[in-house]
């Protein structure tokens, strides 16, 4: 292990040691009375990484302050971030509450930079910017009903966030880039209904996006209105209405218009490319929902999946229009009979690209608000922890996952922690190589990835992970590689594996 690396490995498993031992506990409050409250909170999180032989061989590119760019042959990086909250509430005498809550987020990349062909985070950035700052009313129609308002910059996200989730990104100055804290939308809001088996949105927001912050990598400014509908059924004692992890099963569906976008030449032919106008319906699905008694199947067999659909008449950015899709279907089940209770699914998930990335037709799929993670650490929708996270696009490209989590009987610190231990396994394709800029020749094999990780949650305040894995580039994979070299630079030799090494934590006060 490298000096720098193990530097970065001490310093943040020392933070996480205090985190971890320290008594859990939840927000402040500031004032207390009969009908208002006003609490204060923090977030804080890290991680680090080490990638031996970064992208197969070919290193990540540093651009250096005077011109030009440095090689980085095996990545050596560090993240850490800073959210203080402050909420509040007034329960007012006419029988509905007012609510408004604000946040700002401070984040900074240490070391090399993240590990994509060319770095974003590059030379320490940090930043502090504004997340969220809303105003809303909750009003009650009785115990099982009631309609939000809520307005200004939020969180919203839909379903597991697969399409919708992710309003901010951490790219370039503002650091974090894996990590990646931001989330909110900026208004002007959303109104939502949450029933006893119904749940609905109707929204108007905007992404926040800031290129220059970004280095010219932020996503387009997209304005957007649409709706969401959801039927669903809760768990024993959850509240499937407003948290999705109380859903033991639903079905969702989602459509938006982009109002508007920016179309400026940086997104010309590209994956985000003639977002105006288009519009975007998505029907997902998740959860216990098959009536079979037989094996447990109607208990333990989960069956998640979606659609989306991206339809665009209007021209941009080189394009006539756009015609995309992309779709997952994850069958899974646990078997509760059998020690550490194992989970095992098969996801496969394909998202649209097109033979020609000029062509008249954008078929080439477009994640807009996509947010990985929230029903696994790991085993999201970036497919895998190397290749997946820094080389391919979530786009014109198939991938076969399957992924097996346990957790041992075993308390490392008190009696009601958890540790999760998983493998995950990875097997990545382009649909058309020529489609992303390469060669027709190369085939269409990515590459194939295996992934350990051992996730420890201490209670609901203060969780940690490490994770470790190995990539095998297919032909494709080692051409991606290579396409990413800056025009100008040497050829390193190529190889014929990746690997990763990381930690993170995370803290609530």
């Amino acid at each position: 292990m490298s000096s720098k690396l193990r530097k970065l490995f001490v310093s943040l498993a020392v933070l996480g040691n205090v985190y971890v031992i320290s008594d859990a506990y939840a927000d402040q409050t500031l004032v207390a009375t009969r009908n208002i409250s006003l609490k204060a909170s923090l977030d804080i999180g890290g991680d680090a990484f080490f990638l031996p032989n970064t992208n197969f061989g070919t290193g990540s590119y540093r651009e250096k302050r005077t011109g030009g760019y440095a090689l980085i042959k095996d990545t050596t990086y560090a993240e850490l971030y800073g959210k203080p909250i402050l909420a509040g509430q007034w329960k007012t005498p006419w029988g509905f509450s007012v609510f408004g809550q604000a946040s700002a987020i401070g984040s900074t990349t240490l070391g090399d930079g993240d590990a994509e062909s060319i770095s974003q985070t590059t030379r320490t950035p940090r930043a502090v910017t504004l997340e969220e700052a809303n105003l809303g009313i909750d009003l009650p129609f009785n115990k099982e009903r009631k309609l939000i308002i809520e307005g200004g910059r939020q969180k919203f996200q839909i379903d597991d966030g697969f399409l919708m989730g992710k309003g901010a990104y951490s790219s370039g100055d503002r650091g974090a880039w894996w990590y990646a804290p931001r989330f909110a939308f900026s208004g002007p809001g959303v109104i939502k209904y949450q029933g006893k088996a119904l749940r609905a949105d109707v929204f108007m927001l905007e992404n926040n996006t800031n290129n220059k912050q970004t280095r010219n990598n932020d996503r387009p400014e997209t304005k957007f209105e649409g709706f969401d509908i959801t039927w669903f059924r809760s768990r024993p004692g959850g509240d499937g209405g407003s948290v999705y992890e109380d859903r033991a099963a639903y079905l969702t569906l989602t459509y938006f218009h982009v109002r508007k976008a920016n179309i400026g030449s940086a997104y010309d032919y590209a994956n985000r490319g003639d977002r105006q106008g288009m519009n975007v319906s998505q029907l997902s699905w998740g959860g216990t929902f098959v009536p079979i008694r037989a094996l447990g199947i109607s208990k333990h067999f989960t069956l998640y999946g979606t659609f989306v659909s991206e339809q665009n008449s209007h021209a941009g950015n080189g394009y006539k229009g756009v015609s995309a899709y992309s779709t997952y279907i994850e069958p899974g089940y646990t078997f509760t009979s059998l020690p550490w209770k194992p989970h095992v699914f098969y996801r496969y998930t394909r998202f649209s690209g097109g033979k020609n990335p000029h062509s008249r037709t954008k078929h080439n799929y477009d994640t807009y608000f996509l947010y990985d993670g929230r029903r696994y650490t790991y085993g999201g929708y970036w497919p895998g922890e190397i290749t997946g996270m820094y080389l391919s696009p979530l786009s014109n490209m198939e991938i076969h996952q399957v992924d097996l989590t346990g957790v041992p009987p075993v308390h490392l610190l008190r009696k009601a922690d958890e540790l999760k231990l998983g493998l995950h396994f990875y097997d990545l394709s382009f649909l058309y190589p020529t489609g992303s800029g390469l060669s027709r020749n190369v085939g269409r094999h990515m590459s194939d990835e295996l992934d350990f990780s051992a996730e420890y949650t201490f209670d609901g305040n203060t969780s940690g992970a490490i994770a470790g894995g190995v990539a095998f580039a297919g032909p494709a994979g080692k051409a991606l590689a290579k396409a990413g070299v800056p025009g100008g630079m040497p050829m390193p030799p190529i190889h014929g594996t990746s690997g990763v090494l990381e930690l993170y934590f995370y803290r609530h006060f």
